[in-house]
């Protein structure tokens, strides 16, 4: 009878030791699974016949499908947009297991969709496990900063090339009349400016992107945009601002010269664009959840397709127009970075032929009351 309890009690604690051990495995599971299930990379885990055992919610999203219907399916049977990704991702598996190698590689999914993929194979080649990560952003960093860099080169390869050949029309011309020698200083003196305006925004826009938040202060919008009304009116005679406002005084949390920066750019672009004797409005009023201040001229106005690039580095809606007058297409691009660091808004609504208004949004919680 002994010998039956003992037997039935070494049977219970193994079935109890099987249980725990169970227990504990499943936990393991589910903390991995968690731990996937809250990655930003898309991940991916195949058995050896190929059918799809795991798929974290990020890999569902990017196939475009929900995680049921991936469960239980063929990586290879699956319809989805992004068909081309899947038989990469199944070449790639094949090839791991082949080798007993991490396999990486990279795809890039239209216009910008670039992924990069990670084959890691399971031991005994019970299958692999695929991670798959979004370099879309980076990418894009990487372009726009070729873009810029070609951008500036070409920017200033203009005015380098003009000051060259008046520079060797100087040197080559026996007599030259004062003047031709007058006119010809002239444009050379044109040209270094605008370069210099264009290296000195160059060297502002990679300054705005180190702005630390210790330079914000208390700043009043209506004194710094009457203290620019009146640089601008000393600086352009035919021009005159109406400054309007509802109450004396609309502070903000800021950094008052980089504010002063993106209104003078502003102003001067409406001087720019319009015809003299020139009028400019600035409005400054509170509605609601923000402080708006819009700067509205009476120029020339924006065709309705450029509208939407304006704010683009080195966009200018009329190339001849801005070079003859010094521009490069980077003061709009400024005023927009500018209100990013204040984590404000820029805005534009123009009729070509008419005028154009632009308006800064701050928000209540960067305001001071």
């Amino acid at each position: 009878m002994s010998v039956i309890i003992i037997f039935f009690l070494s049977i219970g604690w193994i079935f109890y030791q099987l249980s725990k051990s169970l227990r504990q495995r499943l936990n393991e599971k589910h903390e991995q699974e968690s731990i996937f299930d809250s990655l930003i990379e898309g991940v991916v885990v195949q058995d050896e016949e190929g059918i799809i055992r795991y798929a974290n919610p990020a890999f569902a999203k990017i196939v475009g499908l929900r995680r049921r219907q991936l469960l239980g399916q063929r990586m290879t049977s699956l319809e989805v947009a992004h068909k081309a990704l899947l038989d990469r991702c199944w070449g790639l598996i094949k090839l791991a297991q082949a080798q007993g190698t991490i396999v990486t590689d990279s795809i890039a999914l239209e216009e910008k969709l670039f992924l990069d993929l990670i084959v890691v194979p399971k031991s005994l080649k019970r299958g692999a496990a695929v991670v798959i990560q979004d370099k879309s952003s980076e990418r894009q960093v990487v372009q726009m900063g070729k873009e810029f860099i070609s951008n500036a080169a070409h920017e200033l390869r203009t005015p380098i090339t003009i000051i060259q050949g008046f520079a060797e029309m100087l040197r080559d011309l026996k007599m030259i009349s004062p003047s031709m020698l007058a006119e010809i200083t002239e444009k050379i003196i044109r040209n270094c400016e605008r370069m210099n305006t264009l290296v000195k925004n160059l060297l502002t826009l990679a300054d705005l992107e180190n702005i630390p938040k210790s330079r914000f202060q208390p700043c009043d919008l209506i004194s710094l945009a009457d203290n620019c009304k009146h640089i601008l009116e000393a600086r352009s005679l035919e021009t005159t601002i109406l400054l309007k406002k509802t109450q004396e005084s609309l502070t903000v949390d800021a950094d008052p010269d980089l504010l002063e920066l993106a209104f003078m750019n502003l102003l001067e672009n409406g001087v720019k664009y319009s015809k003299t004797p020139s009028h400019l409005t600035i409005h400054i009023f509170e509605k609601e959840s923000a402080i708006f201040v819009e700067f509205q001229d009476q120029g020339m106005g924006i065709p309705a397709d450029d509208l939407p690039h304006i704010f683009e580095r080195f966009y200018t809606v009329n190339k001849a127009h801005s070079r003859r007058l010094g521009g490069a297409g980077l003061g709009l691009s400024i005023v927009k970075t500018i209100m990013d660091k204040h984590e404000g808004a820029v805005s534009v609504a123009s009729e070509y032929g008419k005028g154009t208004t632009f308006t800064l949004t701050f928000q209540k919680k960067n305001c001071i009351f």
